[in-house]
C-alpha cells in the first residue's frame, strides 16, 4: 500500500506538504522525507506521536533514545513501520521537529491505495505537493547569529569545577518545566 500524508504547519497557514509513502517503510524513511521537503538539517532531535482526532499525543516514535527511563516505551524511527499504525484515511500524527523552539507538523492521512504502474518509476517516499515556505527550524548554524562564535568546547576550558559553591544550586525538580 502507498500511503500519503499531508503535512500542515501550525505557524504558517501557507505550509502543505504531501508524502507519499510505502507502508512497509520505517518513520526513519517518512522522518527523512519530511525533513528534505523542507530543506531541514536532520540532525536535530526529533519525534513523531500517533494522535487521536484531537491531536493529543499518544505513542511515541523517536529517532533516537535518549534518556533510557523516560522513554522506556518509546519506538524507533528506524525499527517501526509505518504499517504498524496506519492503514486509513484520517489517522492523525503530530511530528515534532524542532525541540529547541518547539516547532510541529500536524500530519493526516489523506490517501491509501495499491500501488499502480506509474509508480514504478517513482522513488518513494516521494513530496507530490510541495505549497509555501516551512516554517524556520533552528539549525546549528544559528547558533552564531544568537551571539557565539568560538567552538562550545572552549567555554569549559576555564571552568574549574572546585569553584563551585553547589549549597546555591536548587535541584532541577523544583523548576516548574
Amino acid at each position: 500500500m502507498i500511503i500519503k500524508f499531508r503535512l500542515i504547519s501550525p505557524e504558517n497557514d501557507n505550509f502543505v506538504r504531501d508524502i507519499e509513502i510505502y507502508d512497509d517503510n520505517s518513520f526513519l524513511d517518512l522522518h527523512e522525507a519530511i525533513q528534505a521537503s523542507c530543506d531541514y538539517d536532520p540532525s536535530i532531535m526529533t519525534a513523531f506521536y500517533v494522535s487521536n482526532d484531537h491531536w493529543d499525543k499518544n505513542e511515541e516514535i523517536v529517532l533516537q533514545i535518549m534518556d533510557e527511563e523516560e522513554q522506556k516505551n518509546s519506538l524507533l524511527m528506524e525499527d517501526t513501520p509505518i504499517s504498524r499504525f496506519f492503514d486509513a484515511k484520517r489517522q492523525k500524527l503530530v511530528y515534532i521537529y524542532d525541540f529547541f523552539s518547539v516547532r510541529l507538523f500536524l500530519i493526516e492521512v489523506v490517501n491509501v491505495r495499491e500501488p499502480g504502474d506509474k509508480d514504478n518509476d517513482l522513488s518513494f517516499p516521494i513530496c507530490t505537493l510541495m505549497q509555501g515556505i516551512a516554517p524556520q527550524q533552528i539549525k546549528v548554524d544559528d547558533i552564531s547569529e544568537m551571539g557565539y562564535d568560538g567552538d562550545i568546547i572552549d567555554e569549559f576550558d576555564d571552568l574549574d569545577i572546585d569553584d563551585i559553591d553547589y549549597d546555591n544550586f536548587d535541584s532541577i525538580d523544583k523548576y516548574d518545566l
